[in-house]
């Protein structure tokens, strides 16, 4: 990402994220020495992009959030992915669930398990759409997009501490 509409100071680096007309399109969490982005605002991204921003600093706090007030803009996504993304955003503060849990929490077979890893893999909205309260079946975190020193960090302000 060389331009973003948002950027959330946190000790780890900058979360920049991009929000359209429509709602938050992506929130990408730093892994590595961030590259130059530039910010560019506009109308339609300052008064949800404050929004965001409460919302963030309480959940790093350790408050309780489900970002719900935070409209979304899934443009792009094939159905299954934004299936998953929306049936994501419904587990709340503090749970954990498997990528088999999410898929029959869909009405979908244990089978999908893959498919909904995957789709969570490629979740542009990181924290909002909470990805990392997934875990593998077997007990182990799993995988997830920014590395996992984040997801540790993540489940740990949940309450969850993996070794």
């Amino acid at each position: 990402m060389d331009s973003a509409n948002f950027c959330f100071h946190h000790p780890r680096g900058p979360i920049y994220g991009y929000i359209s007309a429509r709602g938050l399109q992506a929130l990408v969490l730093p892994v590595h020495q961030a590259k130059r982005v530039y910010l560019l605002h506009s109308a339609a991204n300052i008064v949800l992009g404050r929004t965001l921003e409460r919302a963030l600093e309480q959940y790093f706090s350790g408050v309780p959030m489900d970002f719900s007030d935070i409209p979304l803009d899934l443009d792009g996504a094939t159905a299954f992915r934004r299936a998953v993304w929306l049936a994501a955003r419904d587990v709340p503060w503090g749970a954990l669930s498997t990528y088999g849990g999410l898929a029959q929490r869909m009405g979908r077979s244990l089978g999908s398990a893959r498919a909904v890893g995957q789709a969570l893999g490629a979740n542009p909205i990181a924290i909002v759409i909470p990805c990392h309260r997934f875990v593998a079946s077997g007990g182990g975190l799993g995988g997830f997009g920014a590395g996992l020193a984040w997801k540790r960090e993540l489940l740990a302000l949940e309450g969850h501490t993996f070794d």
